[in-house]
């Protein structure tokens, strides 16, 4: 019987990698600088399109308010509206105020419905220093100055803002005249004995007018204030009469006037028959003028 040995296989090396030769190290080639020229700039990939994101909705209810302090909010508004009735009352002293003050000085007094009296005498007759504050310019004593004059019947003096004063006047007109051993007594058409003074072109002497006579000289005054401005100026003087007026022309004629009735229609022939010839003229019927 043979035996049969069996040996190991013998251990192989590790084959050594085997030495390679150093390369020789290549020199460092300077380094080009970067050109500006746009023809060696990188030309940059178009990104790809990108989706929009979503907007990101508030959560947020919509009917939600913001939370507020009631507290403050009230103090913010009582703030506010002290705030603005400060601004309105220092507004309301300062315009009540200036009008006291030469800030707002009166710079003149314009005068209407004066004919006898002259714009400057009226002006005299305010007593109104110029530059007086607006608010210190008095306007009562200035009317009570002006009505003094006899030839004023009504007066309103008030101020005109921001810097004048007006003065409306209505005047006496003087209708008639009387002369009497104190001077020339102007009347007007009511009848008021208002000034002795040289009496103006448009007013007629009464002539024998009965002065203690009130009703009388009312009847008398009535037809010299019915008698127009044209043929006023023609008109040299009534002879008074209670029945039987008669009035005479600057050149001597008369007219019959009769009773102080129908005045009006009276007044209207009167101009009539001043344009016609003759001497004595009767207009007692102004629908029946009769001359002579």
């Amino acid at each position: 019987m043979s035996t049969k040995t069996s040996f190991p296989p013998p251990e192989e090396e590790p084959n050594e990698p085997a030495e390679q030769p150093e390369a020789e190290a290549e020199p460092e080639q300077p380094a080009e600088p970067e050109s500006q020229d746009a023809e060696e700039l990188e030309e940059l990939e178009p990104e790809p399109d990108r989706e929009p994101e979503p907007v990101k909705q508030s959560t947020w209810p919509e009917n939600a308010k913001p939370k507020v302090d009631p507290v403050q909010q009230r103090i913010r508004r009582r703030r506010a509206a002290l705030s603005i009735s400060g601004c309105l009352g220092i507004v309301a002293v300062l315009a009540a105020v200036a009008p006291f003050t030469p800030v707002v000085p009166m710079r003149g007094i314009n005068v209407h419905g004066n004919h006898a009296l002259t714009q400057e005498y009226v002006q005299q007759l305010a007593d109104i220093a110029p530059d007086t504050p607006m608010g210190r310019v008095d306007v009562r004593r200035a009317a009570q100055n002006i009505a003094a004059d006899p030839w004023v019947e009504t007066v309103t003096v008030s101020r005109d803002w921001p810097s004048s004063v007006d003065v409306e006047i209505t005047e006496h007109v003087a209708v008639a005249f009387i002369a009497q051993h104190d001077g020339t007594h102007l009347i007007d058409s009511n009848g008021e004995d208002f000034l002795v003074a040289e009496p103006p072109p448009q007013a007629i002497e009464l002539v024998g007018a009965p002065v203690e006579d009130a009703e009388a000289m009312a009847a008398v005054v009535d037809i010299a204030a019915s008698i127009s401005e044209r043929a006023r100026n023609e008109i040299a003087a009534i002879d008074v009469a209670p029945l039987n007026h008669v009035l005479r022309t600057n050149d001597g004629r008369t007219i019959v006037w009769g009773a102080s009735e129908d005045n009006k229609n009276k007044s209207y022939a009167l101009e009539a028959v001043l344009q016609m010839e003759g001497r004595e003229f009767n207009i007692t019927n102004p629908q029946l003028v009769t001359s002579r």
